[in-house]
């Protein structure tokens, strides 16, 4: 390669890391959070939801190199169940010849894995200095810390620093379609945070920006193909494998970037590599986990560009709609709470963020009419009803962006717990009644006859239960109970409600909302109402049983 060609390449190479967009700064968006909003319990992997970012190839091998340097801390920090006797400590004397000499294998061996890696990912002769290249570095420094303190070390500890290093590199370089056929043969009934389904997510992000530098190194043929063809052809050739396209080098690696779940596009004039969610989930439907298979689709849903602006906001308050209906069908915890973590992410985008202001300092045009078009389309969601009073504060500011972060209160989905099941979440109010229960209670209240309720759940025999209490209407509370509580006689149990003049109705006072309870011993089984309060730690139950199909309240439901 002459002079000036690896001159233009150099700087074609350095215009395409300039051009690597940046992660988003959502720190206005989570300063935004209501103070009161419990903590979640952070992912192992660091995840921008949905924006094309390309994380920048060696940042997750530094980090974890680190924590390889930091497990070595000095003898005296050790626990006691780590400390070697002094029979070990003379049995085995680790010697300065001998780490150099295991480091230089693990110099060797990176370099192995890079060039091994380079040919599966289906890049030209040399981008293999690209892959990863702060392990190196990351290994002298584990070279001079263990070094600094070789009597630290007893035999065992030798033995496992060397294998987690070795471990470390193996799993740097693991390819996308490795883990994808792993999936493919194994069956996870759960997703665990450092199980294969996030490992996946974690090298998909990691290789898209050696991908995405790699193109530089494709100009030349991506501009005879595209003289002899339209953009268009190329890069439909190119998500096909590099099926019928001229260039030999552009079909070695689109059929290496297919095969590891990526795909192209033409933006700005460009070709450029992006992960294809939707085509890995077709690959996996049926044999991944079920709920990983539904992130992986919303996943697909591209709302920002490479520099995480919004490309339609519009689109983002689909994706948010989206996630609100998916995350009430999902049953893994780590999965629902991931999802989670994306809401904060995009409704902060969507509603405090900077992306939402013109140069003026006012709301966009296009910001009030997705903002419209959500409370319009999708009315019954809590996402609109959260958009709606966004919306109504702003509209009062005349739409101007507020000195201070406005207070971000997420749709009322997100404040129920992650825990209860969203099929068992009951959003309403106990108290009033409707017209068409309270025009049941009245039949049931003059003819004390269950067949009235018979179309009724627990939640609303709770109610008419509050309702009765609240009417002091104790003869049609009696009714409503089981025969086989315990209660005492009628008229003892009326007198009795008559002296205390304790109103039932006070127990509601913080309430939010309702869940099915179910039996311990038959979690299918449903044996009362939780009750959710805003500022109370408690969520007392209210017992309910089912006799001859029909819900009647437990006597002291509150017990």
């Amino acid at each position: 390669m002459d002079d000036q060609l690896l001159e233009k390449r150099l700087d074609s190479l350095k215009k395409a890391y300039d051009d690597m967009p940046e992660d988003e700064n959502r720190s206005a968006i989570l300063a935004a959070i209501k103070k009161d909003q419990k903590k979640q319990k952070q992912n192992k992997w660091f995840h921008l939801p949905y924006a094309a970012s390309f994380i920048g190839v060696g940042m997750i091998a530094g980090v974890l190199m680190m924590q390889y340097i930091g497990d070595h801390a000095p003898a005296d920090e050790k626990t006691e169940q780590h400390q070697a006797s002094p029979v070990e400590n003379k049995s085995f004397e680790l010697s300065e010849a001998d780490v150099k000499d295991v480091f230089k294998g693990l110099q060797n061996y990176y370099q192995e894995k890079e060039l091994e890696t380079k040919e599966k990912l289906g890049f030209l002769s040399g981008f293999e200095n690209y892959l990863y290249r702060d392990i190196p570095m990351e290994l002298n420094d584990a070279e001079a810390a263990v070094l600094s303190n070789l009597e630290a070390y007893r035999e065992t500890e030798w033995e496992d620093t060397k294998k987690r290093l070795t471990t470390h590199i193996d799993d740097a370089f693991t390819m996308p379609s490795e883990i994808i056929d792993r999936l493919l043969q194994e069956k996870n009934d759960e997703v665990s945070l450092d199980g294969p389904e996030y490992t996946l997510l974690n090298q998909l992000e990691s290789f898209l920006g050696a991908y995405y530098l790699s193109m530089t190194f494709y100009e030349d043929d991506l501009n005879k193909a595209i003289e002899k063809e339209n953009v268009a052809e190329v890069v439909e050739k190119m998500n096909a494998g590099g099926e019928d396209i001229s260039s030999t080098k552009l079909k070695e690696m689109s059929t290496k970037a297919v095969e590891n779940g990526y795909a192209f596009r033409e933006e700005d004039g460009r070709i450029v590599p992006y992960v294809n969610f939707s085509g890995i989930a077709d690959r996996l439907r049926g044999a991944a986990n079920e709920d990983f298979i539904k992130y992986l689709e919303l996943r697909s849903n591209r709302v920002q560009d490479r520099n995480g602006g919004v490309i339609s906001f519009e689109s983002l308050a689909d994706l948010l709609v989206k996630l609100e209906k998916t995350i009430a069908t999902v049953e893994d915890a780590n999965i629902e709470e991931t999802m989670r973590n994306d809401v904060q992410s995009l409704f902060g985008l969507f509603v405090v963020s900077q992306h939402i202001y013109d140069n003026n300092n006012e709301l966009k045009d296009e910001v009030k009419k997705a903002y419209l078009y959500l409370i319009e389309t999708y009315p019954e969601t809590d996402t609109a009803a959260a958009v709606q009073n966004m919306y109504k504060k702003m509209e009062s500011n005349n739409f101007q962006k507020p000195a201070d972060v406005e207070k971000l209160d997420f749709p009322r989905y997100m404040e129920i717990p992650a825990h209860l099941k969203q099929e068992d979440v009951i959003d309403r109010k106990v108290l009033p009644l409707s017209d068409a229960l309270l025009s049941s209670y009245k039949e049931f209240a003059a003819k004390k006859n269950f067949n009235i309720l018979k179309n009724y759940g627990p939640f609303e025999i709770m109610q008419l239960y509050f309702h009765a209490d609240q009417a002091g209407d104790y003869e049609t509370k009696y009714a409503l109970y089981s025969k086989n509580g315990g209660q005492p006689p009628e008229e003892q149990y009326i007198q009795e409600m008559k002296e205390a003049k304790v109103a039932v109705g006070k127990a509601l006072k913080g309430y939010e909302f309702a869940s099915l309870y179910h039996s311990e011993d038959d979690p299918e089984k449903v044996i009362g109402i939780q009750l959710h309060f805003k500022d109370r730690p408690d969520a007392p139950v209210f017992q309910t049983v089912q006799e001859d199909g029909i819900w009647k309240v437990q006597y002291l439901p509150f017990q």
